[in-house]
């Protein structure tokens, strides 16, 4: 294991819904004190609000945080940039990294129309890049976003006061168009929970292609910043590591398929065709994705998940985070962690990663 950027950890809240917020600013502490740099949390609806989470870490742990992802359906840009102003206060000039996307359709697309998601997350940085500068805006340089959230496109708007921090944006969409906005407006791209597939089926290379050449277009000289999120679910118990991941699994083999891997890309992966298209009939029939999980068999997990016992993670995470250093990530998040958050953070740090 090679890489040496840093290490962070990221709290996937809608399957650690076990913990309070006072038991997640605790899990903050413990990774801070066990070295990792940076702390994520995403954003869902019907679970703990990400402001109130991040705030309550602010407050005690000196780490730098982030939104991973923020969904700009669920707020309009003017709350949200008086969120994250208001925030950096909290942060002692850390940095307040904000991941954008439109949400997982598996989730937020369930949830809310989800209308020209393209337009949207551009629309929405640009929006809250010029709060945060202290610039007055008006929602005419908005359409999509007015519309969508019924703000008055006349009536401007300006943030009553400042950050205190940076804050920077990261796109969490892994798709060509949306990368091509990250590289034009905003600061690095974070791949997320398609990190592993992507980069196994040989996808990713081009997509980062993309940004990358739109930054050196639109941003020349700036340096940008990209990270991955590498999900693992690790325990001692390795059949439990394997039962909490089976949902996030079929989630992303789902999601796999909507964007049009192909049957070689799925063998690629070690995922058997006819497996997809039982989870694709099983959702159909109105299962929902939880349930869909029970059809996956164990050795299917690892097609796009870190999973199982301390020793065979290490061997698992070794090449992905060889593949990290060479795509010129700096940063890796662990994501969904696994069923004990303490543990996993405590078998990361001394088990499995170098020191």
């Amino acid at each position: 294991m090679n890489f040496r950027g840093e290490l962070a950890v990221k709290f996937a809240i809608q399957s650690a819904n076990q913990y309070t917020v006072p038991e997640l600013v605790r899990l903050a502490q413990l990774a801070h004190a066990e070295g990792f740099k940076q702390v994520w949390v995403n954003d869902n609806l019907c679970q703990r609000n990400i402001f109130v989470v991040l705030t309550a870490m602010a407050a005690q742990v000196p780490i730098k945080l982030g939104t991973s992802i923020i969904v700009p359906y669920f707020r309009n840009p003017v709350d949200i940039a008086d969120s994250l102003a208001a925030l950096s206060e909290m942060t002692a000039g850390r940095e307040l990294s904000v991941g954008i996307a439109r949400g997982d359709l598996a989730h937020a697309g369930q949830q809310i129309d989800v209308q020209k998601p393209i337009a949207m997350v551009r629309e929405t940085t640009l929006a809250l890049k010029a709060l945060l500068a202290g610039e007055t805006i008006s929602f005419r340089d908005y359409p999509a976003s007015a519309a969508y959230h019924h703000i008055l496109r006349q009536q401007e708007f300006r943030l009553a006061f400042s950050a205190t921090a940076p804050v920077r944006f990261y796109c969490g969409g892994n798709g060509p168009k949306i990368l091509k906005i990250a590289g034009e407006i905003m600061d690095g791209a974070l791949i997320g929970n398609h990190y592993i597939p992507l980069v196994r089926s040989g996808r990713l290379d081009s997509l980062l292609a993309i940004r990358r050449a739109a930054a050196e277009t639109k941003q020349p000289g700036k340096t940008l910043f990209d990270i991955c999120e590498l999900d693992i679910a690790i325990s001692r118990d390795r059949q439990r590591a394997l039962q909490f991941a089976k949902p996030s699994v079929a989630g992303i083999i789902l999601n796999l398929e909507r964007i049009g891997f192909s049957d070689d890309e799925f063998h690629t992966l070690g995922i058997a065709p006819r497996l997809v298209q039982l989870l694709k009939e099983a959702c159909a029939g109105g299962a929902t994705v939880h349930a869909a999980s029970t059809l996956i068999p164990d050795d299917a997990v690892t097609s796009c998940f870190v999973a199982g016992g301390p020793e065979e993670c290490r061997d698992q995470i070794a090449a992905l985070m060889d593949q990290a250093k060479r795509l010129h990530f700096g940063q890796i998040a662990f994501a969904k962690l696994g069923p004990d958050y303490d543990e996993a953070i405590k078998l990361l740090r001394h088990q499995v990663l170098p020191t």
